[in-house]
């Protein structure tokens, strides 16, 4: 599928994981009121325990209003392979990619009929969102794995693979404050100055409208990590040096244009 020359129509809703599944469920209630009057499909595909994922998102999305709920799912890529496994998405208003690993995203999911569907769903005006693994396969570039317990030792650990795509010029990574992840994400982009970081802590999101315009939904922050000032990097040494990074820290309803990379305050903003 080529790209839609006028950009996509649709909305993106990047989850750092954790989110709120009781009470106040601001981040989950985006995606109820998007899809509430049509197809809400839940891919489990990334998890090893899928029914009992896919059980919890049913009962919480049927609670917050929507009532056509369905879930994608194949253990093998023989399964979704199968043009019926598209099927599933017809009629979708929005597709929720919950956590787990995203190589079995990658992997199984990547390339089917099924995941040009999800692409078409975006471009023509619906939503796709993904909670931690799921939101990081969202993107062209994404992290695979690398230790995060260290703020600026980056090794051989740091692994980077190739996403679904729907959104470029990014990497993702989630769980961010709470796994200390700023020393991989800043290595990450160090190693790929044109790419823009995005780290997102639990229960935080950021929903970005038609690929550009960007707003910070949820109790924590994002992190944006900009490389294109860098002056100088050292990445042969066992200890990182980089000089010149541009890093912005948004919280709840603070604004972000990824074209321009330019942060707005909500009171600016609005």
């Amino acid at each position: 599928m080529g790209k839609n020359p006028e950009g996509p129509k649709g909305s993106l809703l990047l989850i750092g994981g954790h989110e709120k599944k009781k009470g106040e469920m601001k981040i989950l209630q985006q995606v109820a009121e998007r899809a509430r009057d049509g197809r809400l499909v839940v891919a489990t595909i990334a998890s090893e325990e899928p029914q009992p994922q896919w059980e919890e998102y049913r009962q919480v999305f049927e609670g917050l209003g929507v009532r056509d709920v369905l879930q994608l799912d194949g253990r093998q890529r023989d399964e979704l392979i199968r043009e019926e496994v598209r099927d599933v998405l017809t009629d979708a208003r929005a597709v929720f990619f919950a956590g787990g690993d995203q190589m079995k995203i990658t992997s199984r999911f990547g390339g089917t009929p099924a995941c040009d569907g999800v692409r078409e769903l975006y471009l023509n005006g619906g939503l796709v969102a993904g909670t931690s693994s799921g939101a990081s396969v969202l993107s062209e570039v994404m992290m695979a794995g690398g230790a995060s317990d260290s703020s600026h030792e980056i090794g051989d650990s740091l692994e980077l693979s190739a996403g679904l795509g729907l959104l470029t010029g990014v990497i993702i990574d989630q769980h961010f404050a709470e796994r200390g992840r700023i020393g991989r994400l800043l290595g990450a982009i160090a190693r790929n100055a044109r790419l823009l970081g995005i780290g997102i802590d639990e229960d935080t999101a950021m929903l970005i409208d038609k690929g550009r315009s960007c707003r910070v939904l949820g109790s924590g922050a994002i992190y944006i990590v900009d490389a294109r000032e860098m002056t100088y990097t050292s990445l042969d040494a066992s200890v990182m040096s980089a000089f010149g990074f541009r890093v912005h820290v948004l919280s709840a309803h603070d604004h972000f244009d990824l074209e321009t990379r330019v942060p707005e305050a909500e009171s600016v903003a609005c």
